[in-house]
C-alpha cells in the first residue's frame, strides 16, 4: 500500500513538472513571437519597476510604433533619439491633470536645456495607454517620424543611439500633472544612453504584447547618470544665506553693539556678494527652461529689481561712509540707507516664496522655507526690541552707529 502511494506521488510530481515546463516553453515562444519585429529596452529604476522602451518599424513605412513606460514615482519619463540632447527628437510622458491617463508630448531639443514642444510631430495614441498600478504607459504611433527638422534615424543600424531621462521625484519637486503638451518640465534626476537594433525592429506593424525582457538593445558604456537640479539649489541657498541670514545679522550688529560698524560693513559686503552670485545663477537658470527665457515672470522681474537695489544700497552705504569721514557728521543718506535695507530684505523674502512656487518646489520645501523665515523674523524682532529695551532700562539714548568715532575708520586702509 505504501509503495503504491509513493508511486502515485512520484507520477503526480512528474506530471506537474512536465506541465510547468510546457507552460514555460509556451511563454517563451509567445514572448519571442510577440517581439519578433521589435527591439525592447528594459532598465530597472526602482526595486519593483522598470523603465521600458520598445520600438517597431512597419515594413516600408516612415511611421514608427512606440511603447514607453515607467513608474509614477517620477514626475515625467522621456526617451530621445541620438547620443545627446542637441538636435534630439524626444517624447516626454507625464500624468494628466486627472491622474487617470498620460500626456504624451513630442519635443525637439537644441541642447542641454528643456526641450520644446513641436506641433509638427503628429502622434496617434494606441490601445494600452494610461496609468495603472503605479506605472505610466504610453503606446503611440509617430507619423513620418524617421526624419525631422534637425535629424534622422538610421533604420539600417543595429546599434542606433537613444537617450532616456527620468524627471524628479516628489521629495523636492511637485509632481507634474498636466493635460498640456507644452507644460514645463523640471531637470531630470537620472539620464543615460542605450542602443536599439533598428533592423530587428523592422517588420509587420504592431507593438509586442510582452515587454518582460530586453531584446535587441543594450545600455551604453556610459551607463546611467544620477543628476539633480543643482543650479537651482545653489541659487536658492545663496539667496537665503544672503537675504534671510547675513543681511539681518548685519543690521543686528549695529543694534546690539553699535560700535560694530566695521563688522557691519564687512558682513553686508559679504552678503551682497553672495546674493549677487545667487542672482547671477538665476540668470543662468532662466536660459535652461522655456517658461523663463523671456524674463517676464514676477520672480524674475523682482529678482532684477533686487539686483539693482542691492548695488544701489551698497554704493549708498559706502558713499555715506566716505562723506561722514570727510564732514564728520551724519548725512541725509543715513536714514534712506537704513530703511531701504529693510525693504530689500522684505522683497527678497517675498520673492523667495514666489520663486519656490514658480519652480514647482514640493509643499515640504515651501513649508520649510516659511518656518525658517518665521523663526529668523521672530528672532530679529526680539533682538531689536531687546536692544531698545536695554537702552531705555539703562536710561541711555539710542546710539546712532553712524555718529560713532569708530565709523570714521571705514574707508581707511589702515583703519586710523
Amino acid at each position: 500500500m505504501l509503495a503504491f502511494q509513493s508511486s502515485e506521488s512520484l507520477l503526480t510530481q512528474t506530471f506537474n513538472l512536465n506541465i510547468g515546463l510546457f507552460l514555460c516553453i509556451i511563454d517563451l515562444v509567445s514572448a519571442a513571437s510577440a517581439s519578433n519585429f521589435a527591439s525592447i529596452f528594459n532598465l530597472p529604476v526602482t526595486s519593483s519597476s522598470n523603465f521600458t522602451f520598445a520600438l517597431n518599424i512597419p515594413n516600408g513605412s516612415t511611421d514608427l510604433n512606440f511603447h514607453l513606460s515607467g513608474p509614477t514615482d517620477y514626475s515625467w519619463i522621456a526617451v530621445g533619439t541620438g547620443d545627446k540632447m542637441k538636435d534630439s527628437l524626444m517624447f516626454v510622458v507625464y500624468s494628466n491633470a486627472g491622474q487617470n491617463n498620460v500626456t504624451i508630448s513630442p519635443r525637439l531639443s537644441s541642447g542641454e536645456q528643456e526641450p520644446v514642444y513641436s506641433s509638427s510631430i503628429s502622434l496617434d495614441i494606441l490601445e494600452g495607454t494610461g496609468i495603472s498600478n503605479g506605472t505610466m504607459t504610453a503606446n503611440f504611433r509617430c507619423l513620418n517620424c524617421t526624419s525631422w527638422a534637425t535629424g534622422s534615424l538610421d533604420l539600417q543600424s543595429a546599434s542606433q543611439s537613444w537617450i532616456y531621462g527620468l524627471g524628479p521625484t516628489g521629495s523636492m519637486c511637485a509632481m507634474l500633472r498636466s493635460n498640456s503638451m507644452t507644460a514645463s518640465i523640471e531637470r531630470h534626476s537620472e539620464y543615460g544612453m542605450f542602443t536599439m537594433d533598428m533592423v530587428r525592429a523592422t517588420g509587420s506593424g504592431g507593438l509586442p504584447t510582452s515587454y518582460t525582457a530586453s531584446i535587441g538593445s543594450a545600455l551604453s558604456d556610459r551607463g546611467k547618470t544620477h543628476d539633480s537640479n543643482w543650479p537651482s539649489i545653489i541659487h536658492a541657498l545663496s539667496a537665503c544665506v544672503a537675504f534671510i541670514l547675513l543681511m539681518p545679522t548685519g543690521v543686528a550688529f549695529l543694534r546690539i553693539a553699535p560700535k560694530s560698524v566695521r563688522w557691519h560693513w564687512i558682513n553686508q559686503t559679504s552678503s551682497a556678494v553672495i546674493g549677487l552670485i545667487g542672482i547671477m545663477i538665476g540668470f543662468y537658470l532662466s536660459t535652461m527652461f522655456t517658461k523663463s527665457q523671456n524674463y517676464g515672470s514676477a520672480h524674475q522681474i523682482l529678482g532684477i529689481v533686487i539686483l539693482i537695489a542691492v548695488l544701489a544700497q551698497w554704493i549708498m552705504g559706502f558713499s555715506h561712509h566716505l562723506m561722514y569721514k570727510r564732514y564728520q557728521s551724519p548725512t541725509k543718506l543715513a536714514p534712506v540707507h537704513r530703511y531701504f535695507g529693510h525693504v530689500i530684505v522684505l522683497l527678497a523674502i517675498v520673492n523667495g516664496g514666489i520663486g519656490l512656487t514658480w519652480s514647482y518646489a514640493s509643499k515640504s520645501v515651501i513649508i520649510g522655507y516659511s518656518i525658517v523665515v518665521l523663526i529668523l523674523g521672530v528672532i530679529s524682532i526680539l533682538l531689536f526690541g531687546w536692544s531698545r529695551w536695554e537702552s531705555r532700562r539703562n536710561k541711555k539714548e539710542y546710539i546712532n552707529p553712524y555718529e560713532l568715532e569708530s565709523f570714521r575708520g571705514i574707508g581707511d586702509i589702515d583703519g586710523n
